[in-house]
């Protein structure tokens, strides 16, 4: 900074203010510096400006499982929305109860002006300890809902009754329904993220049977799925749809790993899709749109999520805005299975 305020015959504080985009400076002077930076190729060291300020200009996702495909467009609208304001991301893979508390330690050691914190669970403890520290939380999808706490999510709820009443638009009238888990279970092999998100599947369930139960249906069709697909639950699940006595005709499963799955189960079985059994899925994920059927989907505005996340991170940390509860409408995304 010393050379460039020399360069450009200019105080050292006349080179912070235009690096820094705050304060006066004549328009003139401001080329005169700009070229000077040009000149001698200066780049901020952003480390030691952080040192002082307490600052590092990046904020970080913290998301439960890294390699499922539903982070991957929040990730990139999150990204996305940062750089536009100056700020670099850093990606965590929270996979176990252990690496959680490792991240709520590390951010802080980084100094991480702000951090999205999805499809975990998250405690209001955390969550202080955090911003005690000086950095910003948003939550997305945590298994308890939080007071007081910055969040950006979906309609969970509103996604299940979308999915119902586009099946009643279709005719339908028995409409079955495969699920996460509601509640702790006891299985062998269980992913971290499968010992809570049960309040995700809750809240889809719920929407499915109140427009249900407004139609004067049954809501009774209710199966034991697994989020991200196995092929034994659905077997079993179609074994008991198809041991009704009225069997169901059409059939939404609360993510699209599970509907894909009970797609394959069913076609194995010679049921045709749409005809004899129409399916729904919920997420939109980018593979509904691949595999053939096209698979119609709730679909959640992921790549909005994330861009709407970091938002409002950023206006959290530079203090123009205060907490927010956002809610993004999921949508109808219709292919070829219903």
């Amino acid at each position: 900074m010393d050379d460039v305020a020399k360069r450009a015959n200019v105080s050292r504080m006349t080179v912070s203010r235009v690096i820094n985009n705050s304060g006066y400076v004549k328009e003139e002077t401001r080329q005169r510096i700009n070229e000077a930076i040009e000149d001698l190729k200066f780049k901020p060291n952003m480390f030691a400006k952080g040192l002082v300020t307490r600052k590092s200009r990046s904020i970080a996702y913290v998301m439960v499982n890294i390699s499922n495909q539903y982070h991957n467009m929040v990730s990139k609208g999150f990204e996305a929305e940062a750089f536009e304001h100056g700020y670099t991301t850093m990606m965590c893979d929270a996979h176990t109860a252990g690496r959680v508390t490792d991240y709520v330690n590390m951010l802080q050691e980084r100094c991480i002006d702000g951090v999205l914190l999805h499809h975990l669970a998250i405690t209001e403890e955390q969550v202080r300890e955090l911003e005690n520290a000086g950095i910003h939380c948003v939550i997305m999808d945590n298994e308890t809902d939080l007071d007081g706490v910055n969040s950006v999510n979906t309609d969970n709820k509103q996604g299940g009754r979308l999915a119902a009443e586009h099946l009643l638009s279709k005719g339908h009238t028995r409409i079955a329904c495969i699920h996460g888990a509601l509640y702790p279970i006891q299985r062998d092999s269980l992913t971290y993220e499968e010992t809570f998100q049960f309040n995700i599947w809750k809240k889809r369930t719920e929407g499915f049977q109140s427009v249900m139960r407004e139609a004067g249906l049954p809501d009774h069709y209710l199966y034991q799925g697994r989020g991200f697909g196995d092929v034994t639950l659905t077997n079993l699940a179609i074994d008991q749809m198809f041991a009704e006595k009225e069997r169901p005709t059409a059939l939404y499963c609360e993510n699209d790993f599970m509907a894909m799955t009970a797609i394959g189960v069913l076609q194995e079985r010679g049921v045709r899709i749409p005809e004899d059994m129409a399916v729904i899925g919920h997420d939109g994920l980018e593979f509904c749109q691949i595999v053939h059927p096209y698979l119609t989907t709730i679909a959640q505005p992921r790549y909005q999520l994330g861009k709407t996340a970091a938002e409002t991170l950023v206006q959290c940390i530079e203090k123009k805005k205060e907490k927010v509860n956002l809610v993004l409408p999921p949508s109808v995304q219709e292919g070829e299975t219903t």
